[in-house]
């Protein structure tokens, strides 16, 4: 008897094991499987969020290309950029899109190493997650970065200026970032592209993105260095804030100015001759582009999507084109001919005599 009580006690703890064993367990971190993910939405509801960085004339443009997407392909589209660089605001519009489950999520991340946490928790939850505007860290969770080659489009800018300044003189750099890529990466490429010159460039300075901040800058390196003879602007806004100092300062044509983007008054500017040239990005084409490939990867895959849009190792070069007064009537027919809308006109306009 005793012999049996005691098997049966046996029996019983060998019984508690085996339902310890099976019992439920911590999920391991399983990495996502970038080439077979899945979208999160529901099937046939696609959803695209494209977060920029600020208000800007530059991401009105990118909007542009958002909406125009929706519209043309069918898909849902959200645009949201807070109203200046502000990290945790874009952290916090993606846990708000990731809770959602929205389709796919792409991104200008301000701080791409802040951005990188957060970008993957929303890529294993099954959204399609890529950057725009500005690239990722390396080995991000970014399916494809869609945007400019800043550092060649940097020393496009850098070759430019140093003919404008015939290989020598002093150039200042305002900028709206110290950490986002794209801007270290023009500063790089424009310092590249004035190599074996006599130009100095000043030590970059960092308005935050705030223009009011930006003009308070310009207008300081401009009084501190009336030898100044180039200035280069790194976003969007920077090119119209040196363009009003160097007004105010009475150094139109002493004073050459070169910068990103064609926003309106970019535009504005190189009409009225105070802007030399600029390099123009394509950004009504990255937003474009963002929705596209997102619906494409919803649809066909991630691999299929990134070789029907042409993606080389994991970007999507749109390009840049450089404009001068010479070249703007060009450039605006080449918009005109790819039905791309701009809010400006050369008509009736001449290329300043200067």
């Amino acid at each position: 008897m005793r012999s049996q009580l005691l098997a049966g006690f046996i029996g019983l703890a060998v019984l508690c094991l085996v339902v310890v064993a099976c019992g439920p367990t911590a999920e391991p971190s399983v990495p996502v499987d970038l080439a077979t993910q899945k979208a999160a939405s529901a099937p046939g509801s696609i959803k695209v969020v494209v977060i920029g960085k600020s208000v800007a004339p530059y991401w009105s443009n990118v909007e542009k290309g958002v909406d125009a997407a929706g519209q043309d392909l069918g898909v849902e589209t959200v645009f949201f950029s807070p109203s200046k660089e502000d990290v945790a605001a874009q952290i916090q519009t993606m846990e708000t899109y990731i809770a959602q489950r929205v389709t796919g999520i792409a991104i200008a991340p301000s701080d791409p190493q802040a951005l990188e946490p957060v970008m993957r928790k929303a890529a294993e939850a099954g959204i399609f997650v890529i950057t725009l505007d500005t690239p990722p860290v390396e080995d991000s969770i970014s399916l494809v970065y869609i945007g400019t080659d800043n550092l060649a489009a940097g020393e496009i800018a850098g070759k430019t200026m140093a003919r404008l300044l015939a290989g020598s003189g002093k150039v200042g750099i305002g900028r709206g970032s110290d950490t986002a890529l794209n801007a270290l990466q023009r500063t790089e490429g424009f310092i590249a592209g004035i190599a074996g010159t006599d130009i100095e460039v000043l030590e970059p300075v960092n308005d935050k993105e705030d223009p009011a901040i930006a003009l308070q800058l310009a207008n300081s390196i401009i009084a501190a260095h009336p030898d100044l003879g180039g200035a280069f602007g790194i976003y969007a806004y920077n090119g119209p804030i040196w363009a009003t100092a160097i007004k105010e300062a009475d150094a139109v044509g002493r004073i050459q100015l070169v910068c990103f983007d064609a926003t309106s008054d970019i535009i504005n500017g190189v009409k009225e001759g105070v802007i030399d040239a600029t390099v123009a990005q394509r950004e009504y084409d990255m937003g474009y582009k963002s929705v596209q490939i997102i619906k494409l990867m919803a649809q066909e895959g991630v691999e299929a999507a990134l070789a029907e849009m042409g993606a080389q190792d994991g970007v999507i070069d749109t390009g840049v084109d450089v404009i001068t007064p010479a070249t703007l009537e060009s450039y605006e027919a080449t918009l005109d001919r790819k039905g791309i809308p701009h809010d400006w006109s050369t008509a009736g306009w001449e290329p300043p005599s200067r």
